[in-house]
């Protein structure tokens, strides 16, 4: 029993250290600066605090938003707007991230019906807790939205697969919250009247469908088509077919710098696929509705529903997205679901075999689950550092920006951190041709969008405060745009132990800027020393402005 109760020690130390990491990092580069559709819990505030009457202030809460519908994001923007006084970003990321502890959650529920040693539950936490997610992370809006969606589903799915009648009753609460949290939390009423017709639980099948019609039904009521996506000329069903399989695929999108990066991914991405299907065609013909002498258990059933909802969300994301490129579907905010593929799979696999007689398997199986968590750690560390400085460059501009208002209707609704860069805001008005020029060679290529600036010599002592920002100005505007470092691959970090490779890149898009001719400069940030050079080098902005379309 001593020995046990040891090792179970050891393992729960090996489970919660993942999940430990990846909140230490949550914590030390979460930044209180909003990032695009951020913006839109503003005019929420706003327009909740103007709502003439009950009624109209929760019609602003159930408002779309593109093509949802984000009360659960509203909900908790309110409470952290009283709470605070003013919308912190931050504590809106501590939620979204919360909700990834609920969904490890359901799967431990789930692992703990098979009664297999807590050591095969290990690789899930280190698999799923990694910085392959750093787009949802560090966003606010969309971590309460894209995980808080992913956490209702599945335990919808869950609920529904327990023959349990409260869980039932609880499970359309959960159908609720799916649905006014993100527009994919509809795409789960279809499965789980699959799962309940599977278990010949007709009468609630009937309930549940009943509801869910009523949900859809106020979901699309006044509902807005939001502007429609670059048109899918010239893209065939074999390209469609790649970019799903590259979809699924994605969490072993670990070649960003190879030409091979796509390959890889459907590679995996086919392998889980086959593995998919296989797994639910067995599970649905040895269900209580087509094999009478065989009843699906709760695992088999969540299994099933988990790969339908995970299968069916790659079909409808590549459909829709595929017109953006195929890199696009690699984008971070999409590879939980790739993650939870791969988690669900695994749980599957150990579900079925009968492993208790092959405890040495736990090492070699966590060992790669490990391995797998530090290449994504790796890899993606430099995106979490590129963002942050990203951030910083859209509060510096804002500052800059004297037409950008600091509040509307009286209503403090945002209070930018102090940043390293705020004492010197006022010298980057005074003509950049007057810095010393910058000698260490730049490289530009000019393409139809913009401009990209390369150095590959500069060596930055980079930490979350230090950064280094192009600057971009005319004679009535300076902007501050944010360079991208590089880390070396994994085999040359062995070899050098460097992280960081010397240089940065900028990439300047015509759209960030208004018309006009504008004179390029750099600033170096150090702790607190500040340098500032001129590039020698200008930039002449001639575009059609064009006013994106949003519906909010």
């Amino acid at each position: 029993m001593k020995n046990i109760s040891q090792k179970n020690i050891i393992w729960g130390i090996i489970i919660l250290l993942p999940i430990a990491l990846y909140f230490y990092f949550l914590s030390e580069y979460a930044i209180n600066i909003p990032k695009w559709d951020d913006h839109a819990l503003k005019a929420f505030i706003v327009e909740f605090q103007n709502a003439d009457g009950l009624v109209a202030k929760i019609q602003s809460i159930f408002k779309q938003h593109n093509e949802h519908r984000i009360a659960f994001d509203r909900f908790f923007t309110l409470i952290v707007f009283y709470l605070h006084g003013t919308i912190e970003y931050r504590w809106l990321m501590w939620i979204g991230n919360f909700t990834l502890i609920g969904i490890l959650f359901i799967f431990f529920r789930v692992f703990k019906k098979t009664n297999l040693p807590i050591a095969y539950f290990a690789p899930i936490p280190l698999i799923f807790f990694q910085l392959q997610l750093w787009e949802n992370t560090f966003w606010g809006m969309a971590a309460i939205q894209n995980f808080g969606v992913v956490f209702f589903i599945l335990g919808l799915i869950y609920l529904v697969s327990s023959a349990k009648k409260s869980h039932f009753y609880l499970a359309i609460l959960f159908a609720f919250f799916a649905t006014y949290t993100s527009g994919n939390g509809i795409t789960a009423f279809p499965i789980c009247i699959v799962l309940l017709l599977l278990q010949k639980r007709f009468r609630e099948s009937i309930i549940f469908g009943l509801i869910s019609a009523i949900l859809i039904f106020l979901y699309f009521f006044h509902y807005q088509m939001p502007p429609s996506n670059p048109p899918m000329n010239g893209i065939g069903i074999g390209k469609i077919a790649l970019g799903f399989l590259s979809f699924l695929g994605s969490a072993f999108d670990l070649l960003p710098y190879s030409s091979g990066r796509i390959k890889l991914t459907i590679l995996f991405g086919t392998f889980l696929f086959i593995l998919s299907g296989i797994i639910a065609i067995y599970l649905i013909f040895n269900s209580k509705l087509i094999n009478q002498r065989r009843e699906l258990s709760q695992i088999e059933l969540f299994i099933l529903g988990t790969l339908m909802f995970l299968i069916g969300t790659g079909i409808v994301v590549t459909y829709t997205r595929i017109s953006f490129g195929e890199i696009g579907l690699l984008t971070s905010r999409y590879k939980i679901y790739s993650i939870l593929l791969t988690v669900t799979l695994y749980l599957s696999i150990v579900s079925k075999l009968n492993l208790t007689r092959f405890s040495w398997l736990t090492f070699p199986i966590v060992g790669i689950a490990i391995l797998f968590n530090f290449i994504t750690n790796f890899i993606n560390f430099k995106e979490v550092v590129n963002l942050r400085n990203q951030l910083m460059s859209f509060s510096y501009n804002w500052a800059l920006d004297t037409s950008v208002p600091i509040d509307k209707n009286g209503l403090k609704l945002y209070e930018s951190p102090r940043l390293p860069l705020d004492n010197y805001l006022n010298q980057f008005k005074k003509s950049v041709k007057i810095s010393p020029i910058w000698h260490e060679k730049i490289t530009k290529s000019v393409n139809a969008n913009g401009v990209f600036i390369q150095n590959s010599t500069f060596i930055s002592n980079v930490n979350k405060t230090n950064s280094v920002n192009i600057i971009v100005q005319s004679s009535t505007k300076t902007y501050l745009m944010p360079t991208q470092l590089t880390n070396y691959p994994v085999p040359a970090f062995i070899r050098t132990g460097k992280y960081w490779q010397n240089g940065f890149v900028s990439d300047l898009n015509y759209n960030e800027f208004e018309n006009d001719k504008y004179y390029l400069g750099l600033v170096v940030q150090e702790g607190k020393n500040m340098k500032a050079y001129y590039l020698n080098d200008s930039l002449i902005v001639n575009k059609n402005n064009q006013k994106v379309k949003t519906n909010w």
